[in-house]
């Protein structure tokens, strides 16, 4: 049976392994698991060098967690990395990985191969728990997959190269001297710190960067900002950082459900002696199989619980967690109705093989429907109705005839929380720009800010549409061409560009804009635009900046938060390059907290 989604592309089911080789629009095998496939290696006919552009190898990493046992030892998979020349540190030319012992100063530890290409050499880690929390080598190792399968992932599925960190590395300290509570995402610096946490199963402090959920959600955060500076900076509001947290959560949880041995292994606790394939509900697909640190938060859940229901007031939460946390039921949700659904075909539940492997692709699915949203969303102000959009949007794209109706299960969760589009929808937002001036080339219009503020200037309606100000500049930026493969199996190239303008009103402006005010009043707005191949508009999603309405709405957020107006927020500051081998940690404030944490 040939059903028509794999991966966002072609067939939302796989017939055998015939498509796994696209490389852009689907999710590949960064985050899948693998049957210990060696890496292979192609030749550079100039050089006596192997070339490795594009190859993948399989590094071992637990599955979940230190706790997560298998008949001979820890519970682990294998995930498929891009092959690149690893340091001593470890260090790539994206990762700055820290590793230290309990109590020691940081040291460099040699993971990769002493002959080109120089990948990190795989190892599996030892079997006890006791020696597995003391095994520096093999933390290196984890955390160095889980970051690079996570960037792999967002890269594979969106077609292109992912920026963080002002153009350099991100920084990873493996075993920080932090809690818990000061573990995470530090934006300014370009750090992520993971501390240790006490644990009853265990007699020494487990250190976070063994839990592959929780490396997945913050290098997601790093992923995120650097594709979204303005979600996170001084200006966003907790709508923003509640989207942050969301996409961060639904990256680390669906990243191990992709793991079909782990869904056999979590179908099998939660039914017990008697699972019934044939009786299987929603219910219990909900209960506990999404789960974040591997029990770390047993005596205080980190998320709310998928059984229950969404609170009323979730909107109005003040902690980005929990705002966030409403999200992430909602599309775990979806994830488990379209596997009722994969059940329900023929063969569905003939065996528990069957049912854990169709809830790992679903899984796999949905993530990537996420994931292609993010570019088709606002670069400043987003809002759940802009999520929902974008994820309609970049599916339709992708896969026009929805035959298994997974936008139709979408929008039903959606509305369940409250999350609806107006009727009717211009989904792709161009509807109302006709006759469009083009003076631009096409060569420039990819790559050049320039050509897409000319763009813009020549074409008044779309300046309306944006209520841009023509008296003040407009910033473009980013302008990124993107590859992915089109519904005919063909690759597809398009353009995306985001633009905006953010100011300062005066009181006295700001009143006369129609502000309740009596201090100056920062207001921002902008746009994402997409081009087709041709180079024509075929995707706008705008944020008005003039619009009094749209300004007294963040103003009044703001002034009910008890937040004053805060100057733009100061450059990341990178950690500097260093002559050592071992990174030395960026100096952080003892009173900073990270700007996300698990």
């Amino acid at each position: 049976m040939a059903l028509k989604r794999y991966c966002g592309v072609t067939a939302r089911v796989l017939q055998g392994n015939a498509l796994t080789g696209l490389v852009f629009g689907c999710i590949l095998q960064a985050q899948t698991d693998s049957a210990g496939a060696a890496m292979t290696t192609g030749t550079d006919p100039e050089s006596s060098n192997p070339a490795h552009s594009g190859l993948q190898v399989s590094l071992t990493v637990l599955v979940e967690g230190p706790f997560t046992r298998g008949p001979d030892g820890p519970l682990t998979t294998t995930l498929r990395v891009p092959v690149e020349r690893i340091g001593p540190g470890p260090r790539s030319a994206r990762f700055d990985v820290i590793v230290r012992r309990p109590g020691e100063k940081p040291f460099s530890l040699e993971l990769g191969s002493r002959t080109p290409p120089w990948m990190v050499v795989d190892e599996g880690p030892p079997d006890s728990l006791a020696a597995l929390l003391q095994d520096s080598r093999f933390l290196a190792q984890q955390v160095y997959a889980v970051a690079a399968s996570t960037l792999a992932l967002f890269e594979s599925t969106l077609g292109r190269r992912m920026g963080w960190v002002g153009g350099g590395r991100l920084t990873i300290s493996a075993y920080d001297r932090v809690s818990y509570r000061e573990s995470g995402y530090y934006r300014d610096d370009g750090l992520i710190r993971f501390g240790h946490k006490r644990d009853g199963r265990a007699e020494k402090a487990v250190p976070l960067a063994l839990f592959r959920d929780l490396v997945a959600h913050e290098v997601t955060h790093a992923i995120v900002d650097g594709y979204r500076p303005k979600w996170a900076d001084s200006h966003a509001e907790t709508d923003q950082l509640a989207l942050h947290e969301a996409i961060a959560d639904l990256v680390a949880l669906l990243s191990v459900f992709s793991t079909q041995t782990l869904v056999e292994q979590l179908l099998t606790q939660n039914g017990g002696d008697s699972l019934d394939l044939d009786t299987l509900d929603e219910n219990l697909l909900r209960s506990d199989l999404f789960r974040l640190g591997d029990g770390l938060f047993t005596h205080g859940s980190a998320r709310p619980s998928l059984a229950d229901e969404l609170a009323p007031n979730w909107r109005t939460l003040s902690d980005p967690h929990l705002r966030g946390g409403a999200i992430v039921q909602v599309l775990l949700r979806v994830v488990a109705r379209l596997w009722l659904m994969r059940l329900d075909l023929p063969g569905g539940r003939s065996s528990l093989y069957q049912v854990a492997r169709a809830g790992a692709s679903v899984g796999r699915q949905v993530l990537s429907m996420l994931i292609r949203s993010l570019g088709y969303m606002p670069p400043v102000d987003v809002t759940w109705e802009d999520l929902l959009r974008g994820i309609l949007a970049a599916d339709q794209a992708v896969v026009p005839d929805d035959d298994l109706d997974y936008r139709g299960v979408v929008v039903t969760a959606f509305a369940e929380a409250g999350i609806a589009l107006p009727t009717p929808t211009d989904l792709y937002g161009v509807s109302t720009f006709t006759a469009l001036r083009y003076p631009v080339r096409l060569a420039a219009l990819s790559s050049d800010p320039e050509e897409i503020v000319r763009f813009l200037w020549e074409n008044p309606t779309l300046l309306a549409a944006a209520k841009i100000d023509p008296t003040r500049p407009i910033v473009v930026e980013r302008v990124r061409p993107t590859l992915r493969v089109g519904p005919d199996g063909f690759v597809v190239s398009e353009i995306g560009a985001t633009f905006t303008q953010e100011f300062r009103l005066s009181a006295v402006e700001a009143r006369r804009f129609g502000l309740n005010t009596r201090v100056p009043v920062f207001i921002r707005g902008g746009g994402q635009l997409r081009f087709d191949e041709g180079g024509r508009l075929s995707f706008a999603a705008l944020k008005p900046i003039l619009d009094p309405e749209r300004q007294r709405a963040k103003l009044a957020a703001v002034q009910g938060t008890g937040v004053t107006d805060a100057a733009p927020p100061l450059a990341p500051q990178l950690p500097g390059a260093t002559s050592k081998i071992a990174a030395t940690p960026p100096v952080v404030s003892v009173h900073r907290r990270p700007t996300f944490h698990p």
